[in-house]
Order: C-alpha cells, then structure tokens, then sequence
C-alpha cells in the first residue's frame, strides 16, 4: 500500500471511533504495554496525543510507568517548524500548543538523545517490517539520526499491521516495536 492511500484511509478509520471506542482501545494497549520490559527505562520520550486525530492516549502509559519506577524522567517534543527538526525536552507542567496544533512542555531543559532509554512514537498505521506512516513531515526519522539503534522505538497504534508500505525512502527509519490492542510485535 502507498503511504497517503493508507494515510488517508487509516485517518479515516480513526477519525470514526467514539470516545468510547477509543477509552476501550487505550485500556488494550495499556495491558500491551505492561507486557514489555521496562526495568532498564529511566528516560522515556514521549509525545501528547492529539485529539483531533483520536491518538492513543500515550498519557496512560506515562502514569503506569511513573508508579512502577519512581523518579523516572519523561520528555517530549518541540518542533522547530523552519528546520523541520524537534528536541525533546523534560515534562512540565506548563505546555504551550505550537502552529501544528501540538502540546509541547515549556523548553526548560533539554534531554540529549543519549539519555533517551526509549522512545514512543506517534503513527497513523505501520507495516510488518516497522516502517510507519506518520504526517510525512519527516520529524522523527530524522531525530532517529542521532539515536541509538539499540534503544527501542515503539509505535502505538489501535489498528493491526498493514501488510505492505510500498513507497518506504531510505531515510525511513523502522520501529523497533509497535503495540496494537491485541498485539505487540518486535522487528
């Protein structure tokens, strides 16, 4: 499948959810994302949901992970529209909404790639290989950059697998997992 055919179905899809729908499928991916190891995680990159989209709501997962390790450090986005880059900063209380629409914490203080032990990352749908569509701004491929290989990049996303991205660019960087609300694959 071609990324903007899946792009545009899968928005779709997504977009016809209920709220009820979709508080029973963030409660599946939660019990998905409890089975993954998270022992070695002291630093989490996350990212805030949008709602106009019906995004998973990673936000559950943060709570999880804040009982089960005490003082971990959890970072999200900021955007540099100009550059088309981001950084990811440590939470704060106060957010802001950028030109996208999206919530970003108040750049206070920077975490450096390195100190990312894993990474969610924010999807419309992913293939069996790992590769993902996103908005096709390129945000977090080019983020992977500097980012270790080794370290996990999980998407989240509420519908399974699609069996083929047909138009994947060598600047396409694949998951290292992805978690459905029936599944979670490693690639």
């Amino acid at each position: 499948m071609i990324k903007e055919v899946a792009r545009k179905l899968l928005l779709e899809q997504r977009k016809n959810l209920s709220l009820q729908e979709c508080l029973k499928l963030d409660d599946l991916l939660l019990i998905q994302f409890q089975k993954l190891n998270w022992s070695n995680v002291h630093c989490l990159a996350n990212y805030y949901p949008l709602e106009k989209h019906n995004e998973p709501n990673t936000i559950l997962f943060v709570k999880y992970l804040k009982a089960f390790i005490p003082g971990i450090l959890i970072a999200y986005p900021i955007i540099d529209p100009f550059s088309l880059t981001m950084q990811f900063y440590a939470e704060t209380e106060a957010v802001q909404q950028n030109q996208y629409g999206i919530i970003e914490p108040l750049p206070t203080q920077l975490i450096e790639a390195a100190s990312i032990d894993a990474i969610l990352v924010p999807l419309i749908g992913v293939d069996k290989t790992g590769h993902r569509i996103g908005f096709g701004k390129g945000f977090y491929d080019k983020y992977f950059v500097n980012f270790s290989t080794q370290r996990p990049r999980i998407g989240i996303s509420y519908f399974d697998l699609i069996p083929n991205i047909q138009d994947t660019h060598e600047f396409d960087v694949p998951l290292t997992h992805c978690i459905t609300p029936w599944n979670s694959y490693e690639f």
